[in-house]
């Protein structure tokens, strides 16, 4: 998510998460007690909020506010976008491909052969890729 994902602090102390593909910006609040938390660096590649407490467990100080985000995040190979800059499918794990836009099917439908043809992972992941941007959506690796 740390690629996702940016930390902002407000004038008065305030706290906000844009996500940098649609700069959409959400509001959190600092759960009770966790505001030292924000004085520790981040995790590096993780979300910018998350941090290790003084036992070394990895803590979220907004935890009981989070975004929605948050609970619909899920690690992903490639996320794909559309013009809009909304998420319209993801690949997770070996070749799981989550669409959240029934109207990419035709599009996938059309290379799917192809594709199972392929037996390197990450020439498959260029070659959706491919398939994807030349259809006119951009794909985040």
């Amino acid at each position: 998510m740390g690629e996702v994902h940016a930390l902002e602090r407000g004038s008065a102390g305030d706290l906000a998460v844009r996500n940098l593909y649609t700069g959409e910006l959400t509001h959190v609040t600092l759960d009770p007690g966790k505001a030292d938390l924000l004085e520790a660096p981040s995790i590096p590649g993780a979300c910018p909020l998350l941090r290790h407490d003084d036992a070394g467990l990895a803590v979220c100080p907004v935890h009981e506010t989070w975004p929605a985000i948050c609970a619909e995040y899920a690690c992903w190979r490639l996320l794909v976008l559309d013009g809009a800059g909304q998420r319209i499918a993801r690949v997770m794990g070996c070749r799981h491909l989550a669409v959240d836009d029934p109207g990419l099917e035709p599009l996938l439908a059309a290379h799917r052969d192809r594709l199972g043809r392929i037996v390197d992972e990450a020439a498959w992941d260029e070659a959706l890729a491919a398939a994807l941007e030349g259809a006119g959506y951009r794909v985040v690796r």
